[in-house]
């Protein structure tokens, strides 16, 4: 073996060692998400600037989100109310805005009242219990 292709893959092993390893959590069925949860900010990417955010989003348990709270977008107070499920592991609702496209979001980390969701319009989603 050539001392350059010995490096590369040292330098493969290192990076696969010391890189942090994230994976979404899979979601079995929609009473560990179901409540009210105060959506404090998004970001595009975990390592872009938060966006504020003052909305509440709430996960019924029969399949409806339900956001009410000031609307950045609009630039008013508003409630919007549609239907999602859990397929795969992952939140599927419709999409308000845009019938016959689905937005998919995945749970990206949750504790005990902090939980942030992934994908979606916006990126990241943090919300608080």
């Amino acid at each position: 073996m050539s001392t350059t292709l010995i490096r590369r893959l040292g330098l493969l092993g290192l990076l696969s060692i010391s890189s942090p390893v994230w994976s979404d959590v899979f979601i079995n069925n929609v009473s560990e998400i179901a409540g009210t949860w105060q959506l404090e900010s998004v970001a595009a990417a975990l390592n872009k600037p938060k966006i504020e955010e003052k909305r509440t989003w709430e996960f019924k348990p029969e399949g409806i989100i339900v956001t009410s709270g000031f609307n950045r977008h609009f630039g008013t107070t508003d409630r919007h109310e549609w239907k999602f499920e859990i397929i795969d592991g992952k939140i599927v609702s419709e999409n308000p805005g845009r019938p016959g496209k689905p937005l998919e979001y995945v749970l990206y980390e949750k504790t005990g009242d902090t939980m942030i969701l992934k994908g979606g319009i916006e990126g990241f989603y943090f919300f608080k219990k």
